[in-house]
């Protein structure tokens, strides 16, 4: 499973290959990870606003939008996804 991440102007967005039936599980896993700061190690989670999410050609794809105020860190949300993936996955 690979993603690529990129800032955008108004947020994060994400796509995520190779997930195969997992789609759900992921969705999931970010959903906890952004109710709770103990969801995962890097906390940013906590400052996004919303998520949208999607699909296409097998592929998730993610839009993270940052609370009023906020900015997303990219590579804070880099960690997140990592260890949101691999507990999606395990799981």
């Amino acid at each position: 499973m690979k993603y690529h991440i990129e800032k955008q102007k108004t947020g994060i967005s994400i796509r995520i290959e190779g997930l195969a039936g997992e789609e759900k599980a992921l969705l999931d896993a970010v959903r906890l990870c952004r109710q709770s700061a103990w969801a995962c190690p890097s906390g940013e989670c906590l400052n996004i606003e919303t998520i949208e999410a999607g699909s296409v050609e097998g592929s998730v794809l993610l839009t993270l939008t940052p609370r009023a105020g906020v900015q997303l860190n990219l590579s804070a949300i880099e960690e997140c996804l990592s260890y949101t993936l691999h507990q999606a996955v395990k799981a």
